[in-house]
């Protein structure tokens, strides 16, 4: 029934108007935790500072963004003193990836792949049986709809401009993946490794490629950030995950509907 209601709501409003509903709808909801369970997070400022200058070019609500701050916290812990590689699959307007570059340790190295409202009919057909809610109207984020008044060129800059101060230093790469992406592009992400990871493409085969392509190339103790494992409308994400031969019990699942791997 429930997927019903937000497939309902999928058709009746755009997905910026959504994102809209969900980001208020979840605060709400972690609200009421304080006063039903008793548990209160103290958010760190730092922390709070960034969210309310990315909340309104997230796809994430604060608690899955508080997730992936904490993680590179631990990233930082684990790899202190050593150079590091980080990449993300799925950058959407940057609210993630602000936050890994801002939070990361100095001498790190960041690639961010996303198609940036380019590629919508690759996008489109490679839709599959284990992405439903994606099957029949689904219209993927275009320059006209979710990338309006978005330059992925800026985003580059303006945190090249923070990781600078860290030794550090950001590559975004504009690409349908796996399917197009141009070789110089590939043949860079193909030579590391990566002690960090996210992982934020939605569909199943997207999905699945990022996972068989980074489980190669890990450091020992490296930690792979999935999300929305557990989010209802998109199975696809779990089926990757699955069809990956990932060792699940290597993993967290957390509340916010993620999920942690530690190599």
């Amino acid at each position: 029934m429930f997927k019903k209601i937000r497939s309902l709501v999928g058709r009746l409003f755009n997905e910026n108007q959504q994102m809209i509903i969900v980001m208020q709808l979840s605060r709400f909801f972690w609200f009421l935790r304080k006063y039903f369970l008793a548990v209160e997070i103290k958010y760190p400022q730092e922390f709070l500072s960034n969210w309310s200058l990315i909340k309104n070019n997230s796809s994430q609500d604060m608690e899955r963004n508080y997730t992936v701050y904490q993680v590179i916290k631990l990233h930082n812990e684990i790899f202190g003193g050593k150079k590091t590689n980080l990449i993300e699959f799925g950058v959407d307007r940057g609210g993630t990836l602000t936050t890994i570059s801002k939070f990361v340790k100095d001498d790190s190295e960041i690639f961010a792949l996303d198609s940036f409202g380019f590629f919508a009919d690759e996008i489109k057909n490679n839709v599959t049986t284990q992405d439903p809610h994606y099957l029949g109207k689904y219209r993927p984020f275009t320059k006209e709809t979710r990338f309006k008044n978005f330059n992925h060129i800026d985003l580059e800059k303006n945190l090249n401009e923070i990781l600078l101060g860290k030794k550090s230093k950001l590559k975004l790469i504009k690409c349908y993946y796996p399917d197009k992406i141009s070789d110089d592009d590939f043949s860079k992400i193909n030579s590391i490794k990566y002690s960090f990871v996210h992982l934020d493409f939605d569909l199943y085969k997207p999905t699945l490629h990022a996972i068989r392509f980074v489980t190669r190339r890990l450091e020992k103790n490296a930690i792979i950030l999935i999300d929305d494992y557990n989010l209802i409308n998109q199975e696809g994400v779990k089926w990757a995950v699955r069809d990956s031969g990932i060792n699940l019990n290597r993993c967290i699942q957390t509340q916010s509907g993620q999920l942690i791997f530690y190599t």
